[in-house]
């Protein structure tokens, strides 16, 4: 895990030692351990690594990497969890390994394989493979965008980064805002992440499943990778325990590791899994098990609505890990604004900052990689998408299912900041409106009009395409309604903005967060299940549940409140930050915003805080504005660097 970035001349421009070293070191937290370059010998293209050591600690593994005839060079940032039984083959291939590593025989298997070779791995990557012979070169990222890249082109020279600051910071303040990405933030839905956007227009994402290839300032992408279909079990009894022998070897090839292991531990069926799972192996065996360090950790916010900390802690007790609680309280403005510093641009909630928080405590315990439960709540139904359920059992004339689905999502839970039944009754009122609409049985009104009213009911993803934002996958053969729905979730929103907040919040600190619900293997068989197996019998993520039967405990596996892992934004808009809030919103420059009314939204916080209404609902909105404008402000002092 680690930062990569590199520099590409056109014309008769040429790349610096001190400009890669410069651009290389605006990366320096997402590798702290150490740094390396390597510039072509007419000073055309040059790489530059830092490292976050996991695998092989020796200098053995130290980035970039040329192949052993000289003719490629190699970076990449992330992991090859099956590394191990790619060596072997490689090996038998006649090829020979002076590290124990993963990225020589990254560099290997390409020079093997070529580009199919990102079809047999296993892991989460952004890579660069640069031809010194041909002066091209390839940039690829994982199947499902779990790591980023960025890059620049202008007329004398292409940059790649992990991060887009590190672009905008190197080129400096002459980059220009991106108003659809920016309409996307303030509506809160950052389906931005699932397209090859950024705040930046200048600078793009490489999506996830795509690869970029470049030469003589030639810059052309192309999808490598995209969800197939795969056999699955017809019963559901023997679909859950396939899904449970996936994810015990998705979980222990993520085990492989030279430093500590330790896992994240919310209370839930996702990350309860995870810690049920290793808690069955035998970690004295080989594979590198043995740096499981038997700790969890949970970000604690007590007397709060959200709070999972009892539920973590009979986990822990349970299956015998020591729990490190971390007290999430209100930030200081100091902490929070070191925060919002190394968010990389604006976030659209303020989730981030107990998952940065959480993290720095993490690394300050000596671990450096953790497992974590991203995933299954987009896959599988998690997050209450009622009114699609309803459209896939309405689909598939199954009233029972309708009944089931709504009484599923409806039991999820009450809280004085979110209502399961209130939220469900709204969802099948939405859906009977829906039906009406179309049956042309109760309103009339200009089609126009009636598109404009569906529009409303779209998912959000939707909505930021009609502004120009396209997604970069493509729809896929999804028929049912529910499926679709769990397509766009995975792809488009809300994963692939989830996703950036805990990489650039675990990197902000130099921890590597490993998913094992998000290998490949488990993706692909989850999605060629029917909806019935992810939803239905009175549960979400139906087919999880039952795969963890006997392995994760009842009062866990069958408990249907969702709590999702946020900040308690309510309590603290009322109390520790509503100061710091009125003051970012009193501020010239937030009351005449170019891209909102400053002055409007001002006044809405200052009723929020003040009135009888205060709850989720009206809460989240207010945090994207804020961020916005404390970002815009920030990148005014950014400078002219490598010029």
């Amino acid at each position: 895990m680690c930062g990569i970035s590199g520099m590409l001349c056109r014309g008769n421009q040429t790349v610096s030692l001190q400009a890669i070293q410069t651009f290389n070191n605006l990366l320096y937290h997402r590798g702290p351990d150490s740094e390396g370059y390597w510039i072509d010998r007419d000073g055309r293209a040059a790489l530059g690594h830092r490292r976050l050591s996991i695998l092989d600690l020796s200098d053995a593994g130290k980035q970039p990497m040329t192949s052993t005839d000289g003719r490629w060079v190699m970076e990449f940032n992330g992991e090859i969890y099956n590394f191990i039984e790619l060596r072997t083959e490689l090996a038998g291939k006649g090829y020979s390994f002076s590290s124990d590593g993963d990225a020589q025989v990254l560099l290997a298997a390409w020079q093997e394989w070529g580009a199919s070779v990102m079809q047999r791995l296993n892991g989460m990557w952004a890579l660069a493979f640069y031809d010194v012979l041909q002066g091209e070169l390839f940039l690829f990222r994982d199947r499902f965008g779990i790591k980023p890249l960025y890059y620049f082109q202008d007329d004398s020279r292409f940059l790649f980064a992990s991060e887009v600051t590190a672009i905008h910071k190197f080129v400096g303040n002459v980059l220009t805002i991106n108003r659809m990405v920016v309409a996307s933030l303030l509506e809160g839905n950052g389906s931005y992440h699932g397209t090859d956007q950024t705040f930046l227009n200048e600078v793009r994402s490489l999506p996830g499943g795509h690869m970029l290839h470049w030469k003589d300032g030639a810059c052309t992408v192309s999808e490598y990778y995209s969800i197939p279909v795969v056999q699955v079990p017809r019963s559901f009894r023997e679909q859950a325990a396939q899904l449970r022998e996936l994810l015990f070897d998705a979980v222990k090839i993520r085990l492989r590791s030279d430093v500590p292991v330790a896992t994240c531990l919310s209370g839930g069926v996702d990350s309860g899994s995870i810690a049920s799972i290793i808690a069955e192996m035998n970690h004295e065996a080989q594979d590198r098990f043995s740096h499981f360090s038997h700790r969890a950790f949970c970000a604690s916010f007590k007397g709060s609505p959200i709070d999972e900390t009892a539920d973590a802690e009979r986990i822990a007790r349970q299956k015998q890990l020591t729990l490190d609680v971390l007290p999430i309280l209100p930030p200081s403005t100091e902490e929070l604004e070191t925060a919002l510093e190394q968010c990389d641009g604006p976030m659209y909630a303020l989730a981030f900052y107990p998952i940065w928080k959480l993290y720095g405590y993490i690394k300050q315990q000596g671990i450096t990689v953790t497992l974590d439960g991203q995933g299954p709540d987009e896959m599988l139904g998690g997050y209450n998408p009622l009114y699609e359920a309803l459209c896939g059992a309405w689909q598939s004339r199954n009233l029972p299912l309708m009944a089931d689905v709504y009484r599923t999502y409806a039991a999820q839970g009450e809280s004085s900041q979110f209502s399961a039944k209130a939220h469900a009754r709204r969802e099948l009122r939405r859906f009977l409106r829906y039906r009406w609409l179309m049956l042309g049985q109760i309103y009339r009104r200009p089609l126009k009009k009636t598109l404009s009213w569906l529009h409303l009911y779209h998912y959000p993803a939707a909505r930021a395409q009609s502004d120009g934002l396209r997604p970069a996958r493509r729809t896929a053969h999804f028929q049912n309604a529910l499926d679709k729905h769990l397509f766009a979730a995975f792809f488009q929103y809300p994963l692939p903005g989830i996703l950036n907040q805990y990489d650039r919040c675990s990197m902000a600190h130099g921890v590597e967060c490993r998913m094992p619900f998000m290998d490949y293997r488990v993706v692909e068989f989850v999605f060629s299940l029917p909806a019935s197996s992810k939803v239905g019998g009175g549960y979400t993520k139906r087919v999880l549940r039952e795969a963890m039967k006997g392995l994760l405990p009842d009062e866990t596996r069958l408990n249907k409140r969702k709590t999702g892992f946020n900040a308690p934004i309510v309590d603290w808009y009322l109390g520790p930050l509503r100061e710091w809030m009125l003051s970012q919103m009193d501020q010239p420059s937030f009351l005449n915003n170019p891209y909102f009314n400053g002055a409007e939204v001002r006044k809405e916080f200052g009723n929020l805080v003040a009135g009888d209404i205060q709850n989720w609902d009206h809460s989240w909105k207010f945090w994207p504005y804020v961020h916005l404008n404390w970002w815009m402000n920030r990148i005014q002092k950014y400078g002219q660097n490598g010029k």
